[in-house]
């Protein structure tokens, strides 16, 4: 392994600008009322993302990089939060023209992980996004996901990103736990 440098840095960045949109946007209004998505314009300091660890060590002969220690990782209102951040590259690209970005398999946070997103946070112990299915999991006794007052907690969660499901699992020393605050009267 090697302390990376900065074309290995450079090309992780890039990676994590793919990997950072893990989870759905919001509708803007107009997609919210007419179902048709309005034309955005994105403020190019949005898409920045900005790294904070207390060390990066890039293996290029294994393909992966791994942020440790501390780790803030934050793009627009996203934030990951966890002890360690390893991204994992596919070997390389059979046309030979994809960008670091396009080459991400797996990003994996471990350890008192954390995902604030819009009016969600995710908690785990692990999160790994898997780019080609678009899926999420969260996994450790006591992951959880808060949206408002609404609280879902199990051992393993996985979000399918391209059809909006999710799956809650109890494990072997637990059950599934939702807590949820209808709108309307509810079960009454």
């Amino acid at each position: 392994m090697k302390i990376s440098n900065f074309r290995t840095t450079a090309g992780i960045l890039l990676s994590l600008l793919a990997c950072m949109t893990l989870l759905p946007p919001m509708a803007s209004p107009v997609e919210a009322v007419t179902g048709t998505p309005a034309a955005v314009t994105v403020d190019p300091e949005t898409k920045k993302i900005h790294i904070t660890a207390d060390r990066l060590i890039s293996n290029t002969a294994d393909n992966n990089a791994e942020f440790i220690g501390n780790v803030r990782a934050k793009q627009g209102e996203t934030l990951i939060i966890a002890d360690s951040l390893k991204i994992f590259f596919s070997g390389g690209s059979e046309a030979g023209s994809d960008s670091p970005a396009q080459s991400l398999k797996k990003l994996v946070a471990t350890g008192n992980v954390e995902i604030k997103f819009d009016n969600r946070l995710a908690v785990a112990r692990q999160a790994v996004y898997i780019t080609a299915q678009r899926m999420l999991i969260l996994n450790g006794p006591g992951a959880m996901v808060t949206s408002g007052d609404n609280t879902i907690t199990g051992e393993t969660i996985t979000f399918y990103r391209d059809d909006g499901r999710f799956t809650v699992e109890g494990g072997s020393n637990g059950r599934v736990n939702a807590v949820i605050l209808p709108e309307e009267s509810g079960l009454e």
